[in-house]
């Protein structure tokens, strides 16, 4: 049977939609991935994407077919701050890195970093004065930087690196523009260098090249975190990561462990902030565990609302492959070379998978309900050998600073007007998210 053509989507090629891809890039992807409902292709110059939304073709190219794709090369771009870490590398490389890093994130190690989330948490809490007013997306970069330097470092990255978050995001902004100009050609000149982007992508690099290098002056009993598991670790063969393997793994953990969960507490506050019912349920599900039983308490309801969150707002808008052959899905063909371009923000918002997608409904993933949803219609950690390596340590630590937050504090919106998304390497708030801190008595 010959295969059909892919629908190319027409519209990405009026003369308004050109001039948004001009505006902003991310958001002209994003749309498209939006509007190409189950498949459909866009030809920009010498980039052919094709964008899948349907659930069974998504776990074909991630998970049946994985060896058939490469990282798409606007993926690549992410080298420039992480180096050759897991998010971007392929290969002898990836498989090598993945089984190095393993051991950090088995689940004996998620639960030996419980603690340090409740503190993380608590002492957030403890530094908030009743009534005050807090940048939401702000303080949730800092409390995930702490939580993510303490389990890496045994270190407060924050007391110790001045200005470590806002450099990540200049990083990670810089990234997002030549990711842009890599996928849409169009709109720019990938020889653009900010010098400001480059310095602080310099000073993360020295801060984390000096405590690996504190690290190695220390005698072998040092704490047992991630980055003292990495320096340790060997595979089968005798192979252990270098110095600069270890930096490039260190890096892409800041961007997965920080900037991610961050962007998805942050989106999780507001929401709760506007259903009480949701937030009610919240703390009653928190006190209920009672003082003397913060880490092995039972949360569901907790994790509903925490996967939830994510389907919303999941913390990367895209996932992208490059076809290293013909690939067939369904009755269609992705030729050799084509972008493959899947949302799960766009997967998220399929009606046939979650009715009215755009409301806010926590029971969507309570267990009856979550166990009928088919494969790879829920993929906020991705799916198949390249899955998140992180997406359990994201849950735990996600559920816990909930958790924490709801028996302690209430978060009331300041502004309850719309916010829009800025698409940048996660789905950003368009504007800043101002909250009111009430303390609760317990």
């Amino acid at each position: 049977m010959t295969a059909r053509a892919i629908p190319v989507l027409a519209w990405a090629y009026r003369p308004s939609s050109l001039r948004e891809a001009f505006k902003s890039p991310s958001a002209f992807l994003l749309k498209l991935s939006c509007a190409a409902q189950d498949i459909g292709q866009f030809r920009a110059g010498p980039v052919h994407i094709v964008c899948v939304n349907h659930p069974e073709w998504i776990y074909t190219i991630l998970s049946e077919k994985a060896t058939s794709f490469r990282k798409m090369p606007a993926v690549k771009t992410l080298q420039v701050f992480t180096g050759d870490g897991l998010l971007v590398s392929d290969g002898p490389t990836w498989i090598k890195h993945r089984r190095l890093a393993a051991p950090a994130f088995h689940q004996r190690r998620i639960l030996a970093y419980q603690d340090i989330v409740i503190r993380s948490a608590e002492e957030a809490i403890a530094r908030w004065r009743d009534g005050e007013v807090i940048d939401l997306e702000h303080e949730m970069k800092r409390l995930t930087l702490t939580i993510v330097g303490r389990a890496l470092f045994s270190r407060d990255l924050n007391a110790i690196v001045s200005g470590l978050s806002r450099d990540i995001d200049t990083a990670l902004e810089y990234v997002n523009g030549l990711s842009s100009r890599v996928t849409l050609p169009l709109v720019g000149s990938l020889a653009r260098r900010n010098r400001a982007a480059l310095a602080a992508i310099a000073r993360v690099d020295a801060a984390v090249r000096g405590l690996i290098a504190e690290r190695r002056r220390q005698s072998a009993e040092g704490p047992a975190d991630f980055l003292g598991m990495l320096l340790a670790a060997q595979t089968e063969d005798g192979q252990a990561l270098t110095d600069e393997e270890v930096r490039d793994e260190v890096l892409t953990m800041f961007v997965a462990g920080h900037e991610t969960v961050a962007t998805v507490l942050t989106w999780l506050f507001y929401l709760v902030a506007q259903h009480p019912d949701v937030r009610e349920r919240l703390e009653d599900e928190a006190h209920a565990a009672g003082d003397a039983d913060l880490v092995s308490a039972p949360r569901p309801y907790t994790l509903q609302v925490y996967k939830e969150a994510m389907r919303l707002y999941p913390g990367g808008f895209t996932i992208g492959r490059q076809a290293i052959r013909d690939v067939s899905i369904g009755e269609w063909t992705i030729p050799a070379g084509a972008w493959v371009m899947i949302s799960p923000y766009s997967v998220h918002r399929n009606p046939r998978i979650f009715p009215d997608p755009e409301r806010f409904d926590p029971e969507r993933f309570a267990p009856q309900n979550e166990q009928k949803l088919p494969r790879a219609g829920y993929i906020p950690f991705g799916i198949g050998p390249r899955t998140c390596i992180g997406g359990q340590f994201a849950l735990m630590e996600g559920q816990l600073v909930v958790s924490t937050f709801a028996r302690r504090i209430r978060l009331t919106l300041i502004n309850p007007s719309p916010v829009g998304i800025s698409p940048q390497i996660t789905l950003r708030p368009a504007r800043k998210i101002e909250m009111r801190v009430e303390k609760l008595t317990c």
